[in-house]
Protein backbone atom coordinates (compact mmCIF):
# COMPACT_ATOMS: atom_id res chain seq x y z
CA UNK A 1 0.00 0.00 0.00
CA UNK A 2 2.85 2.39 0.79
CA UNK A 3 4.36 1.67 -2.65
CA UNK A 4 1.00 2.46 -4.26
CA UNK A 5 0.81 5.93 -2.70
CA UNK A 6 4.50 6.51 -3.29
CA UNK A 7 4.02 5.82 -7.01
CA UNK A 8 0.90 7.97 -7.09
CA UNK A 9 2.81 10.78 -5.38
CA UNK A 10 5.62 10.58 -7.94
CA UNK A 11 3.13 10.81 -10.83
CA UNK A 12 1.31 13.63 -9.07
CA UNK A 13 4.54 15.60 -8.70
CA UNK A 14 5.46 15.02 -12.34
CA UNK A 15 2.06 16.20 -13.56
CA UNK A 16 1.96 19.16 -11.17
CA UNK A 17 5.38 20.36 -12.29
CA UNK A 18 4.27 20.00 -15.91
CA UNK A 19 1.32 22.31 -15.27
CA UNK A 20 3.14 24.71 -12.96
CA UNK A 21 5.94 25.42 -15.42
CA UNK A 22 3.57 26.25 -18.27
CA UNK A 23 3.10 29.99 -17.71
CA UNK A 24 1.17 30.50 -20.95
CA UNK A 25 -1.35 27.89 -19.78
CA UNK A 26 -1.98 29.68 -16.47
CA UNK A 27 -2.26 33.09 -18.12
CA UNK A 28 -4.75 31.78 -20.68
CA UNK A 29 -6.81 29.92 -18.09
CA UNK A 30 -7.06 33.04 -15.94
CA UNK A 31 -7.69 35.61 -18.68
CA UNK A 32 -10.39 33.71 -20.59
CA UNK A 33 -12.98 33.63 -17.75
CA UNK A 34 -12.27 37.24 -16.80
CA UNK A 35 -12.75 38.42 -20.38
CA UNK A 36 -15.87 36.30 -20.87
CA UNK A 37 -17.56 37.46 -17.68
CA UNK A 38 -16.42 41.05 -18.08
CA UNK A 39 -17.58 41.42 -21.68
CA UNK A 40 -20.67 39.18 -21.77
CA UNK A 41 -21.76 38.65 -18.18
CA UNK A 42 -21.61 42.29 -17.11
CA UNK A 43 -22.97 43.40 -20.48
CA UNK A 44 -26.13 41.31 -20.05
CA UNK A 45 -26.38 41.70 -16.28
CA UNK A 46 -29.08 44.37 -16.43
CA UNK A 47 -30.90 42.76 -19.34
CA UNK A 48 -31.34 39.16 -18.15
CA UNK A 49 -33.44 38.31 -15.09
CA UNK A 50 -33.04 34.84 -13.60
CA UNK A 51 -35.67 32.81 -11.68
CA UNK A 52 -33.22 32.38 -8.79
CA UNK A 53 -32.85 36.12 -8.33
CA UNK A 54 -29.08 35.91 -8.81
CA UNK A 55 -27.40 38.31 -11.18
CA UNK A 56 -26.64 37.00 -14.65
CA UNK A 57 -22.98 38.01 -14.26
CA UNK A 58 -22.62 35.78 -11.19
CA UNK A 59 -24.59 32.96 -12.86
CA UNK A 60 -22.34 33.09 -15.90
CA UNK A 61 -19.19 33.41 -13.76
CA UNK A 62 -19.94 30.18 -11.88
CA UNK A 63 -20.82 28.44 -15.14
CA UNK A 64 -17.58 29.52 -16.78
CA UNK A 65 -15.63 28.26 -13.77
CA UNK A 66 -17.31 24.87 -14.19
CA UNK A 67 -16.49 24.99 -17.90
CA UNK A 68 -12.87 25.80 -17.07
CA UNK A 69 -12.62 22.85 -14.68
CA UNK A 70 -14.26 20.43 -17.10
CA UNK A 71 -12.42 21.48 -20.26
CA UNK A 72 -9.11 21.48 -18.38
CA UNK A 73 -9.81 17.98 -17.12
CA UNK A 74 -10.63 16.66 -20.58
CA UNK A 75 -7.50 18.40 -21.82
CA UNK A 76 -5.60 16.20 -19.38
CA UNK A 77 -5.90 13.56 -22.09
CA UNK A 78 -3.25 15.57 -23.93
CA UNK A 79 -0.73 14.43 -21.36
CA UNK A 80 -1.48 10.77 -22.11
CA UNK A 81 -0.85 11.29 -25.81
CA UNK A 82 2.31 13.27 -25.06
CA UNK A 83 3.51 10.50 -22.73
CA UNK A 84 2.93 7.98 -25.49
CA UNK A 85 4.87 10.08 -28.01
CA UNK A 86 7.77 10.58 -25.58
CA UNK A 87 7.99 6.86 -24.80
CA UNK A 88 6.91 7.31 -21.18
CA UNK A 89 4.04 4.85 -21.54
CA UNK A 90 6.39 2.27 -22.95
CA UNK A 91 8.56 2.59 -19.85
CA UNK A 92 5.50 2.25 -17.59
CA UNK A 93 4.52 -1.03 -19.24
CA UNK A 94 7.62 -2.76 -17.92
CA UNK A 95 7.82 -0.89 -14.60
CA UNK A 96 6.36 -2.49 -11.45
CA UNK A 97 3.92 0.40 -11.04
CA UNK A 98 0.20 0.05 -10.45
CA UNK A 99 -1.89 1.51 -13.26
CA UNK A 100 -4.38 2.75 -10.65
CA UNK A 101 -1.63 4.72 -8.88
CA UNK A 102 -0.72 6.44 -12.15
CA UNK A 103 -4.33 7.43 -12.75
CA UNK A 104 -4.68 8.61 -9.15
CA UNK A 105 -1.61 10.80 -9.53
CA UNK A 106 -2.95 12.35 -12.74
CA UNK A 107 -6.39 12.92 -11.21
CA UNK A 108 -4.92 14.50 -8.07
CA UNK A 109 -2.67 16.85 -10.04
CA UNK A 110 -5.50 17.98 -12.31
CA UNK A 111 -7.81 18.50 -9.32
CA UNK A 112 -5.21 20.63 -7.55
CA UNK A 113 -4.77 22.75 -10.67
CA UNK A 114 -8.55 23.17 -10.95
CA UNK A 115 -8.86 24.18 -7.30
CA UNK A 116 -6.03 26.69 -7.63
CA UNK A 117 -7.60 28.23 -10.74
CA UNK A 118 -11.06 28.41 -9.17
CA UNK A 119 -9.80 30.07 -5.98
CA UNK A 120 -7.69 32.58 -7.91
CA UNK A 121 -10.56 33.47 -10.20
CA UNK A 122 -13.09 33.70 -7.37
CA UNK A 123 -10.79 36.19 -5.62
CA UNK A 124 -10.78 38.39 -8.74
CA UNK A 125 -14.37 37.83 -9.88
CA UNK A 126 -15.69 38.62 -6.40
CA UNK A 127 -14.68 42.21 -7.13
CA UNK A 128 -17.09 42.23 -10.09
CA UNK A 129 -19.84 39.82 -9.03
CA UNK A 130 -21.36 38.53 -5.74
CA UNK A 131 -19.21 35.37 -5.76
CA UNK A 132 -18.12 34.11 -2.34
CA UNK A 133 -17.24 30.85 -0.64
CA UNK A 134 -20.80 30.27 0.51
CA UNK A 135 -20.45 26.50 0.97
CA UNK A 136 -16.79 25.39 0.69
CA UNK A 137 -17.48 21.66 1.16
CA UNK A 138 -19.97 21.56 -1.71
CA UNK A 139 -17.62 23.62 -3.87
CA UNK A 140 -14.79 21.18 -3.19
CA UNK A 141 -16.97 18.19 -4.07
CA UNK A 142 -18.12 19.85 -7.30
CA UNK A 143 -14.58 20.68 -8.41
CA UNK A 144 -13.26 17.20 -7.55
CA UNK A 145 -16.17 15.42 -9.24
CA UNK A 146 -16.07 17.52 -12.42
CA UNK A 147 -12.27 17.24 -12.59
CA UNK A 148 -12.24 13.48 -12.03
CA UNK A 149 -14.99 12.75 -14.54
CA UNK A 150 -13.44 15.05 -17.13
CA UNK A 151 -9.97 13.54 -16.75
CA UNK A 152 -11.53 10.09 -17.07
CA UNK A 153 -13.24 11.18 -20.28
CA UNK A 154 -9.98 12.64 -21.56
CA UNK A 155 -8.07 9.45 -20.79
CA UNK A 156 -10.78 7.31 -22.41
CA UNK A 157 -10.60 9.39 -25.59
CA UNK A 158 -6.80 9.56 -25.60
CA UNK A 159 -6.58 5.78 -25.23
CA UNK A 160 -8.37 5.43 -28.57
CA UNK A 161 -6.71 8.29 -30.44
CA UNK A 162 -3.07 8.68 -31.41
CA UNK A 163 -2.84 12.25 -32.67
CA UNK A 164 -3.44 15.51 -30.81
CA UNK A 165 -5.42 16.93 -33.73
CA UNK A 166 -7.82 14.00 -33.64
CA UNK A 167 -8.13 14.31 -29.88
CA UNK A 168 -9.06 18.00 -30.10
CA UNK A 169 -11.71 17.37 -32.74
CA UNK A 170 -13.33 14.34 -31.10
CA UNK A 171 -13.22 15.81 -27.59
CA UNK A 172 -14.97 18.95 -28.85
CA UNK A 173 -17.70 16.87 -30.50
CA UNK A 174 -18.26 15.01 -27.23
CA UNK A 175 -17.99 17.86 -24.73
CA UNK A 176 -19.70 20.81 -26.44
CA UNK A 177 -23.20 19.24 -26.20
CA UNK A 178 -22.50 18.44 -22.53
CA UNK A 179 -21.61 22.09 -21.90
CA UNK A 180 -24.68 23.44 -23.71
CA UNK A 181 -27.05 21.14 -21.78
CA UNK A 182 -25.60 21.73 -18.30
CA UNK A 183 -26.82 25.12 -17.14
CA UNK A 184 -23.46 26.83 -17.69
CA UNK A 185 -24.87 29.71 -19.74
CA UNK A 186 -28.54 29.75 -18.73
CA UNK A 187 -30.74 28.14 -16.05
CA UNK A 188 -31.93 24.62 -16.75
CA UNK A 189 -35.45 25.63 -15.72
CA UNK A 190 -35.73 28.00 -18.68
CA UNK A 191 -34.96 25.32 -21.27
CA UNK A 192 -37.72 23.71 -23.38
CA UNK A 193 -39.03 20.49 -21.85
CA UNK A 194 -37.21 18.04 -24.20
CA UNK A 195 -33.90 19.86 -23.77
CA UNK A 196 -34.46 20.13 -20.02
CA UNK A 197 -34.87 16.35 -19.88
CA UNK A 198 -31.50 15.95 -21.60
CA UNK A 199 -29.96 18.38 -19.12
CA UNK A 200 -31.22 16.27 -16.21
CA UNK A 201 -29.53 13.22 -17.76
CA UNK A 202 -26.24 15.11 -18.09
CA UNK A 203 -23.94 14.45 -15.09
CA UNK A 204 -22.19 17.79 -15.66
CA UNK A 205 -25.47 19.58 -14.88
CA UNK A 206 -25.26 18.43 -11.27
CA UNK A 207 -21.62 19.49 -10.99
CA UNK A 208 -22.41 22.95 -12.37
CA UNK A 209 -25.38 23.33 -10.04
CA UNK A 210 -23.43 22.26 -6.96
CA UNK A 211 -20.50 24.51 -7.86
CA UNK A 212 -22.96 27.40 -8.22
CA UNK A 213 -24.39 26.54 -4.82
CA UNK A 214 -20.91 26.51 -3.32
CA UNK A 215 -20.17 30.02 -4.62
CA UNK A 216 -23.58 31.72 -4.62
CA UNK A 217 -25.74 29.73 -2.23
CA UNK A 218 -28.41 29.14 -4.92
CA UNK A 219 -29.25 25.94 -6.76
CA UNK A 220 -31.89 24.54 -9.11
CA UNK A 221 -31.57 20.82 -8.45
CA UNK A 222 -32.11 19.04 -5.10
CA UNK A 223 -28.88 18.79 -3.12
CA UNK A 224 -30.03 15.39 -1.89
CA UNK A 225 -29.75 14.23 -5.50
CA UNK A 226 -26.70 16.20 -6.65
CA UNK A 227 -24.35 15.20 -3.82
CA UNK A 228 -24.75 11.38 -4.03
CA UNK A 229 -24.75 11.53 -7.82
CA UNK A 230 -21.44 13.39 -7.86
CA UNK A 231 -19.95 11.03 -5.28
CA UNK A 232 -20.95 8.11 -7.50
CA UNK A 233 -19.56 10.00 -10.49
CA UNK A 234 -16.17 10.32 -8.77
CA UNK A 235 -16.01 6.58 -8.09
CA UNK A 236 -17.21 5.66 -11.56
CA UNK A 237 -14.86 8.12 -13.24
CA UNK A 238 -11.89 6.67 -11.42
CA UNK A 239 -12.80 3.14 -12.49
CA UNK A 240 -13.29 4.26 -16.11
CA UNK A 241 -9.96 6.09 -16.13
CA UNK A 242 -8.09 3.07 -14.76
CA UNK A 243 -9.71 0.71 -17.29
CA UNK A 244 -9.04 3.10 -20.18
CA UNK A 245 -5.43 3.62 -19.18
CA UNK A 246 -4.96 -0.12 -18.75
CA UNK A 247 -6.11 -0.66 -22.33
CA UNK A 248 -4.01 2.24 -23.63
CA UNK A 249 -0.86 0.87 -22.05
CA UNK A 250 -1.49 -2.65 -23.30
CA UNK A 251 -2.42 -4.11 -19.93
Amino acid sequence: MSAFFSDAGAIFLREWLRYRRDRAYWIGQLLFPLAFVGLIGLGLDRVVELPSGASYASHLATGILALLVSSGGVGGGFTLIEDREMGFLRALRVAPVSRASIVLGKLAARTLVSLALVLLLVAVLSLLTPLRLAHPAELLLAVVAVSASSVALGIALASRLRRLESFRTVSALVTVPLYLFSGIFYPVATLPAPVRALAHLNPLTYGVDLLRYGLLGVHELPLALSVPMLLALCAGAGAIAVAAFDRASGG
